[in-house]
Parts: structure tokens; sequence; C-alpha cells
């Protein structure tokens, strides 16, 4: 078998990024179809002049790498990760808290379903008018001008004449997923394997596979998110020097004939 051998390729598209917890060598988030992937590799240099500014020489000292994207779907483990904490996940025995503010339909017998049995009882109910706007409140309560709870069914006064509530209330779920920000929570330094398929630039019809391995990186905690369907999720890390090891690699790029599974 003649030895393989690639010098120039075409990059088909990035099959996907995965990161690995550094301490227990578990996988962290997988992502797939990135958008605008682009790794940076780059450098800073010290620069010796002579009296009349002419360049001696340019010494380097460091080296970083950089790789961005955005992921094309909201990715929560994403998130997690870049926030620096872990996604919640509810059930019957831990369940997971929220708070809404609903609007509700009244029906003729004067009640009003909660979506969720409330944790805590609402201290009153909102009114609204014709366009839908809050123009007042009545109490949950006792007595005949107050609105009264069971569980998550509100009764209305007699007096009441409108055909919809607002209520903000607190709920708890024992099915759901939840990512909390915390102030002090930030992200840990993990491993990342890009994946991308290519092909050959003589024929397109020869795959070809390539591997970039960062050993250990930063994502960044700084984002944006488009809260809209054409809206994506940007992600970046950068590479560090792991100051314990022998190696001073920052990532390798592995090309190689098997493309299935890039």
């Amino acid at each position: 078998m003649p030895e393989f051998n690639v010098n120039n390729f075409i990059i088909d598209r990035v099959r996907s990024v995965t990161q690995v917890n550094l301490e227990t060598g578990t996988v962290d988030w997988y992502a797939t179809s990135i958008e605008a992937p682009q790794i940076e590799f780059s450098g800073e240099s010290t620069d010796k002049t002579d009296a009349q500014g002419v360049l001696l020489a340019r010494f380097d000292s460091a080296k970083g790498v950089n790789f961005s994207g955005a992921a094309s779907v909201i990715s929560l483990p994403l998130m997690a990760a870049q926030l620096g904490t872990t996604t919640q996940v509810a059930s019957s025995s831990s369940k997971l808290t929220g708070e809404d503010f609903v609007i509700l339909n009244v029906g003729s017998d004067k009640k009003a379903v909660l979506p969720y049995t409330p944790t805590q009882a609402p201290t009153c109910v909102y009114t609204l008018s014709e366009d839908k706007n809050i123009d007042g409140t009545i109490d949950i309560g006792v007595g005949g001008e107050n609105a009264t709870i069971s569980e998550n069914e509100i009764t209305m006064p007699e007096s009441f004449g409108g055909t919809q509530i607002g209520v903000l209330y607190q709920y708890e779920v024992e099915s759901g997923v939840k990512i909390s920000n915390g102030s002090e929570n930030f992200a840990s330094s993990a491993k990342y394997i890009v994946k991308i398929l290519a092909c050959d630039v003589c024929n397109q019809a020869v795959k070809r596979a390539c591997t970039i391995v960062v050993p250990k990186a930063k994502i960044d905690n700084n984002f944006t998110i488009g809260l809209t369907t054409d809206g994506n999720h940007p992600f970046s890390f950068s590479a560090l020097k792991d100051y314990c090891s022998d190696e001073a690699e920052l990532c390798y790029v592995l090309f190689h004939e098997n493309s299935a599974g890039a």
C-alpha cells in the first residue's frame, strides 16, 4: 500500500465539536451542524530596532490557538459549560422551581385554572382591559370581594365581570431541565476535539478525515444567543499550555484516509 500523503485539501464541513472533561475523562457536550467555524493561530513577538528605528531582529515569544463557531441549534449542555455550571434534570424526587406570569380564561362559573399548582398562594390576580393591558388587581383571600384559590383553581368573586385574568406565581415541575447562571460559577479547562470532513483537491469524491485536538483549552464565557428562529449558539475556546506536562503542545491536526465517523 502506498504511503498516505496529503498536502492540499478542500474542507467540506466541520462534522462535530466535543468537549471532554479533564477531571473525569467523560464527554461534557457534543455539537454538530457548526456554522462559520474557524481556527486562529496567533503569536506574539518582541522587536529589536537600532537608533534609526530599523528592525534588527524579531523574537517570537508566545503562540495562541483559538477556535470559534456557532451551533445551529441551542445546546443546553454547551450553555452550561460556558456558564460554568451543569444542567439540572427534574424528577419526582427532585423537582425544579419556576416562576411565570400567565393569562387565564375565566369561565361562566367564575373559575380559572393555573397550569401548575403554586408552591405558595399568590396574593392577588390582575384584571385586564379589553386590549389585554393590566388595569387593576383583586386580592386573593377571604371576603366576598376577594378571589379564592384551591390547589391550582382560582375562583373569582361574583362581582367580577371579565373573561380573563393575569396571575404571577411560582411552581414546581418534575419533568424539565434548568440551567442557573451563578455569579460565582465559571467554566473549567477542558479538552476539545474538532472533527472535519475534507476531500482530495484533485478528486472531490475522495473523502479525507481531519481531527483537530486541543488537549487543554478554556471556553469563553462571553456569548450572545439570538432568540429568533434563525438564531444560533456561538462559542469559542482558546488553547492553554499545560504547565505540568513535558509536552508544550497547544493542539495537533491529524489527517487520515478513513472518513467514516469523522
